[in-house]
C-alpha cells in the first residue's frame, strides 16, 4: 500500500504513539476506520504490521520516543508520506508505570518511566509541533490520567510524570493558541491492559527495598485491586481520544466517566488530611503496622490472572475515591 495517498480520500493524517498494545492500539485502529491515514507508532514492528493487516488505513512506523535518531527518521517518513504537510493530530499515548513506595523505587526505574511519560512526549511533539504551527492549524492530544491530578500511595513517582504532562499541556495549549493548534488533554482511569501487571512484575527488582513498608501496606504494593475490577476497556478510552482528536472545537480535558470526574472534584478540593485518609484506604495503607503476608501476589497486589494478560501495554489508567468515602 502507497504511502502517499490524497487528502481528499484520506481525511487527515494523525499519529498515535504506544500504538502496539492496549488504548494507543484500539484510538489508532479506530482513527483508521473512521478512514484517516493513521501513522501507528510503537518499538515493537510486528504487533504494528498485525495493526496494520486488520486495518487499512495504518501505516506502521516504528519509533522509540526516548530516542533521538528514531524520532528523527519517523519525521522524515512522515513528511515524505504526507508531501510535506505533516500531521494534522499527533497523539500521544505512549507510556509506562511504576509501581512502589516513593523511597524504594529505584532511580533507574524512575528515571526510564520519565523518560516515556514526559521527556519521549515532548521530544515527539518538539519534531511534529513546526509543521502544525507554520501552517497555522494541528491538533496535539496528550494521554494523561486521573493520576495526573491526584496521587495515591505507591503512584507517587507514575503521578509525577502526568502531573508533568498536565503542566506541560496547560502551558502549550496557552502558547500555541496563537498559531491555531489545539492543546488537548484526556484523562482516563483504569483500563483493561496489561499496564498494571507490567507495573507489579517490575516490583520484583526491588523486593529488599519494600520490606520496611510491609507492615503498613498490608494490602500489598501493587494497583488497588478494588479499583481494578471497574477496569474500562482500552477501546472506550481510544473513542474519547478519537474524539479528542477530530471534535471541530474539542474541550480543553476529556475526564471520562462520572465517576472519574468525581473523584478529581473531591480529592484535590478537601481538605488536605481528609484527602490523604481517603487515599490511604483506597491504597490498603494502614496508621499502624499489622501482620506481614508475604506472597508473590501479595507483593503485586494484582489478583491471579492479572488484569489482561496481554503484552506489556502502554497506556493509562481509572479510578474510584468515592468507594472509599
Amino acid at each position: 500500500m502507497s504511502e502517499k495517498r490524497s487528502r481528499s480520500t484520506a481525511g487527515r493524517f494523525i499519529m498515535v504513539t504506544g500504538a502496539s498494545s492496549g488504548i494507543g492500539r484500539a484510538t489508532a485502529a479506530r482513527l483508521a476506520d473512521a478512514g484517516h491515514t493513521v501513522f501507528a507508532a510503537a518499538r515493537r514492528a510486528a504487533a504494528l504490521n498485525a495493526l496494520a493487516e486488520e486495518h487499512p488505513g495504518i501505516h506502521p512506523l516504528v519509533l522509540d520516543v526516548t530516542d533521538e535518531a528514531s524520532i528523527d527518521a519517523a519525521l522524515q517518513r512522515v513528511e515524505a508520506a504526507t508531501d510535506g504537510h505533516g500531521l494534522d493530530a499527533l497523539v500521544n499515548a505512549a507510556g509506562s508505570m511504576v509501581l512502589g513506595p516513593v523511597e524504594a523505587v529505584p532511580d533507574d526505574l524512575t528515571r526510564a518511566q520519565f523518560e516515556v511519560n514526559l521527556f519521549g512526549l515532548l521530544a515527539v511533539t518538539r519534531a511534529f509541533l513546526p509543521a502544525m504551527r507554520e501552517r497555522g492549524s494541528g491538533r496535539i492530544v496528550n494521554v494523561s490520567s486521573v493520576l495526573g491530578r491526584f496521587a495515591l500511595p505507591g503512584t507517587g513517582l507514575y503521578s509525577a510524570s502526568k502531573f508533568g504532562i498536565e503542566a506541560v499541556s496547560d502551558a502549550l495549549r496557552i502558547e500555541l493558541a496563537p498559531f491555531r493548534v489545539r492543546v488537548v488533554l484526556v484523562e482516563p482511569g483504569v483500563a483493561a491492559t496489561s499496564l498494571y501487571d507490567s507495573a507489579a512484575s517490575e516490583q520484583t527488582r526491588f523486593e529488599g527495598a519494600l520490606e520496611s513498608y510491609r507492615s503498613t501496606w498490608t494490602a500489598g504494593f501493587g494497583f488497588p485491586r478494588r479499583l481494578l475490577k471497574d477496569a474500562v476497556s482500552p477501546d472506550a478510552v481510544g473513542a474519547a481520544i478519537a474524539n479528542a482528536a477530530l471534535a471541530a472545537n474539542p474541550r480543553d480535558r476529556y475526564r471520562l466517566g462520572l465517576r472519574n470526574r468525581l473523584n478529581i472534584r473531591l480529592l484535590t478540593t478537601l481538605p488536605t488530611r481528609m484527602a490523604d485518609a481517603i487515599k490511604a484506604r483506597i491504597a490498603g495503607v494502614s496508621k499502624t503496622p499489622g501482620p506481614v503476608k508475604p506472597a508473590a501476589h501479595h507483593l503485586a497486589g494484582i489478583p491471579d490472572g492479572g488484569v489482561s494478560g496481554g503484552p506489556r501495554s502502554t497506556d493509562s489508567d481509572n479510578l474510584t475515591a468515592t468507594e472509599a468515602r
